[in-house]
């Protein structure tokens, strides 16, 4: 693929991507292209940014064009959208119109030239970078391996069961012997279990040993057999995860919590379990999961607290899976909310010099494979509050201007 073509693959790709079209491969290819360097993520949080987009269009006009440009620009004028307005429902077609105009001009990237001294002076004096495909897999025997430093390709070999790194940042389980647990002398043998932990700043994707697909974020894991029994399939977790089941109506799978028991017939979830949230939370895409015996439809979401008492209320997909997505999208969120998914991301402390900042609400969309400063600059917008960075620290104050 040469350079003009693999352009137009990255423009359709971010346009796929904010319109919720990527198939996995896509996803993947999209989310390395980003990752790979800081001018990437820089270029592609500004195409997802409102404001940019009307800064470049501006900047357009004064552009001679030729025909494919003119038609382009022609079509956003009518549709209406180089006024920002911060309403979500608008973000698709500004992100897939920004993508068409970014990639027809000057190789993608002189729509922001004039900014890019200004914010590379900044980041390069006081910012902080995104996180990763980072996590640690303890096998059966307590052996630990780093999935960051593996090589591509086997990495163990358990009990008939083949470990297999990908070239996209996730581990599969092929499964070499029968299903079920190892038998000896008539007896099951002992089930053996292996966990996937990723730190603060990381994320991991997971292909099963039944074929179950699995998304940790930040500061998460999973413990799952390395066989599954053939009449029951249990994961438990801690922190987030995002699951895309296999369906066995005689093995149903289940994922627990520590206030959760999410039985699955075959679908797609998102499972919210960090120590640190107020409540855990299992919201429904599609299918249909039990939690504690409630039974959840598409887009609704179970909230439990510590009780155990199940709450179940309508959810916000888009930001429910954002970070599935490789991106950050607040709705009118409470700062305290957002601070402790940006603090899990960056692998930072954040403190405030007013606790009442906490309850403000807020909204933002960006990648979360952009800087630091990219998201905060975002949130300042507002006009509500300011942030700095020190190190590895976000201070929040009010904005008293």
């Amino acid at each position: 693929m040469n350079k003009a073509e693999n352009q137009f693959k990255i423009a359709e790709l971010i346009a796929l991507h904010l319109t919720g079209g990527l198939n996995e491969d896509q996803e993947a290819f999209l989310n390395k292209w980003i990752s790979s360097n800081e001018r990437n993520a820089d270029l592609f949080n500004r195409i997802t940014d409102a404001a940019s987009l009307a800064e470049a269009l501006q900047e357009l006009q004064e552009i001679d064009t030729e025909s494919g440009l003119a038609n382009v620009k022609q079509r956003i004028a009518e549709e209406r959208i180089i006024q920002y307005r911060p309403v979500v429902k608008l973000w698709r077609r500004i992100a897939a119109a920004a993508s068409i105009l970014l990639f027809l001009s000057a190789g993608g990237y002189f729509i922001w030239h004039k900014n890019e001294t200004t914010t590379t002076s900044f980041i390069a004096k006081n910012d902080i970078l995104p996180g990763g495909n980072k996590a640690i897999l303890t096998l059966a025997n307590g052996k630990k391996i780093s999935l960051t430093d593996a090589k591509n390709g086997q990495i163990a070999q358990q009990s008939g069961v083949q470990v297999n790194k990908t070239n996209n940042g996730q581990l599969v389980y092929i499964v070499n012997s029968a299903s079920g647990p190892a038998v000896s002398n008539g007896k099951t043998a002992e089930v053996a279990y292996n966990t996937i932990e990723t730190p603060r700043g990381g994320q991991y994707q997971v292909v099963l040993p039944d074929g179950s697909k699995v998304w940790l974020n930040a500061a998460s894991s999973i413990t799952y057999p390395l066989v599954f029994n053939k009449n029951d399939r249990t994961v438990k977790i801690s922190g987030e995860a995002y699951f895309e089941v296999i369906h066995h109506a005689e093995a149903p799978f289940k994922v627990e919590t520590k206030t959760q028991t999410i039985e699955d017939v075959g679908t797609h979830f998102d499972v919210n379990a960090y120590n640190d949230e107020p409540a855990i939370k299992t919201t429904l895409l599609e299918g249909v999961v039990k939690v504690n015996g409630v039974t959840l439809k598409p887009g609704q979401q179970a909230i439990s607290t510590n009780n155990n008492a199940i709450k179940v209320a309508d959810a916000d997909l888009e930001a429910t899976i954002a970070w599935k997505n490789a991106m950050f999208r607040f709705d009118s969120e409470k700062l305290g909310t957002i601070m402790r998914q940006v603090a899990r991301w960056y692998d930072v402390e954040v403190t405030y010099e007013d606790e009442s900042l906490k309850d403000k609400s807020f909204g933002a969309v960006t990648t979360r494979f952009a800087n630091a400063s990219q998201l905060l600059h975002k949130l300042e917008l507002t006009g509500v509050a300011k942030f700095r960075i020190e190190g590895k620290k976000i201070i929040v104050t009010e904005n008293t201007k």
